[in-house]
């Protein structure tokens, strides 16, 4: 058994879309639960103050994610919508991927579609 790392860690990587707008890459790792809500803050934050942000969450390090995890990427995902912008989940690890089908959202984090030269989740899903 492999140990599951105890804590959350976000790095952001802003990027220019093509179309000459603000992207943001946001790599996760680590546990997406409840405690790591105090280490998302701050990109929950930034994303709120954004206006039409192009948002890439690779999740692709994700060891370990629950409901609240997933409470936290749906806020994520509407705070992003709310404000025009366009988000887009990649690189699922299978486990992670499981974990979505379960909880029936995977559909909110899959299939982006393309949006201002980037992947983007449809605002109704």
């Amino acid at each position: 058994m492999r140990p599951t790392p105890s804590h959350s860690t976000v790095t952001l990587h802003p990027f220019a879309t093509p179309q000459g707008g603000c992207g943001l890459r946001a790599v996760l790792s680590g546990r997406i639960d409840h405690a790591a809500l105090p280490g998302l803050t701050p990109l929950l934050r930034r994303v709120a103050d954004a206006r039409a942000v192009t948002l890439r969450v690779d999740l692709g390090r994700v060891e370990f994610l629950d409901s609240c995890g997933i409470g936290i990427l749906l806020a994520l995902r509407n705070a992003v919508l709310d404000r025009g912008g366009a988000i887009a989940f990649d690189n699922h690890p299978p486990r992670i991927r499981r974990v979505l089908e379960r909880s029936r959202i995977v559909v909110l984090t899959d299939a982006p579609r393309v949006m201002d030269g980037c992947p983007a989740l449809p605002a109704a899903a």
